[in-house]
């Protein structure tokens, strides 16, 4: 029966009362439709962000006293336990939402801070899991603002058909996500990497050319955070530069070594320390259990044209589906051996 809905936003344009479908039972949540990369600015955007503190005086809440319990919930929302994630969610202010999109009809779920029972965001973030996704993979953008349109990137590439898109809550001057293990976004990632196993992360970050002494024509920057080459860097960057992006990675290996003249033409892989992650926790986490850590920067001109972010995402995208294909062949060649850890990837010679 549709009803009016507490929800005031601009992108919902049906608001129902039904049931949402997974893994065989009915689960009853607010359901609502409109335009996926509309609901990803509104998430965003200042009604649910946090801007930068001389800017925007709401406070971020530190979430301490929540974390177990929208760690719980986001465990059942990858499990299709909508109800019982609703159920936790509402505890700490939170709400769980069916969203459908407009155009293509995709179901995801969406956990958020419910802003009918709070009088101001508290900073945590917003988290799209779609059920039937079918690449084994989550995608992650945690400075929407700071690294401008990353936002717009990361929802693109989730849209082709990856587990979940991970949005940060505030600007890095309140809450700096890939630093703090404390924090909503970085227990909904060890969440969702737990309950999908042999995952891959891809993480959208942004960077300005004139701060750093890159190559001049660096459009982007590849890293794991450990140093290291693995195939997923190798693939972005190979389609990156076939679409006219020119593309790096940070790593460890002679500068002589064929794996980084490949993706570096001869530079030193050391010369991109300054955007390396070695110190981002969600990097850090995938690596201590043999998952796949991507971090993307891409260079501010790449990210401010509308015509390059769908190239870029199309690029990330590919080679996230790719990674994906390649993990499941490998588990269907010799299932993996029971163990919380895995040793880290060594680099190709």
């Amino acid at each position: 029966m549709t009803q009016m809905c507490s929800i005031p936003h601009s992108v919902l344009a049906i608001v129902l009362v039904g049931t949402f479908a997974s893994q065989g039972t009915a689960q009853s949540v607010p359901t609502v439709t409109g335009s996926l990369h509309q609901l990803v600015g509104e998430l965003t955007g200042r009604e649910y962000f946090l801007r930068h503190p001389q800017k925007d005086p709401r406070p971020y809440i530190e979430p301490s006293f929540a974390l177990t319990t929208l760690y719980r919930a986001s465990r059942h929302i990858a499990g299709g336990n909508v109800d019982e994630a609703a159920r936790l969610a509402k505890q700490v202010d939170c709400e769980v939402v069916r969203f459908v999109d407009k155009d293509t009809k995709q179901d995801y779920v969406l956990l958020r801070e419910d802003l009918d029972t709070l009088t101001e965001p508290r900073g945590w973030g917003s988290y799209l899991y779609n059920p039937r996704g079918e690449v084994s993979a989550l995608v992650e953008a945690p400075h929407p603002i700071d690294d401008s349109n990353s936002a717009k990137v990361a929802s693109m590439v989730f849209a082709e058909g990856a587990k979940g898109l991970l949005l940060a809550g505030a600007q890095r001057d309140k809450a700096d996500v890939p630093d703090l293990v404390d924090s909503v976004f970085h227990q909904v990632h060890v969440a969702w990497t737990e309950a999908m196993g042999r995952v891959a992360v891809w993480q959208i970050h942004g960077f300005a050319l004139e701060k750093h002494p890159f190559p001049r024509n660096a459009k982007a920057i590849l890293s794991t955070g450990g140093g290291d080459v693995i195939d997923e860097i190798v693939e972005l960057n190979d389609r990156f530069t076939d679409r006219g992006l020119d593309s790096y990675a940070f790593n460890r290996l002679k500068p002589t070594n064929d794996l980084n003249k490949w993706v570096n033409q001869g530079t030193p892989g050391l010369r991109f320390s300054s955007l390396a992650a070695t110190k981002n926790e969600q990097g850090k986490h995938l690596r201590s259990v043999g998952g796949t850590f991507v971090h993307v920067e891409l260079e501010r001109s790449v990210r401010g044209d509308v015509d390059q972010r769908r190239v870029a995402a199309e690029a990330i995208a590919e080679a996230m589906r790719g990674s994906a294909d390649r993990k499941a062949a490998s588990e269907d060649e010799k299932p993996p051996k029971r163990t919380t850890q895995r040793p880290r990837r060594s680099p190709r010679a």
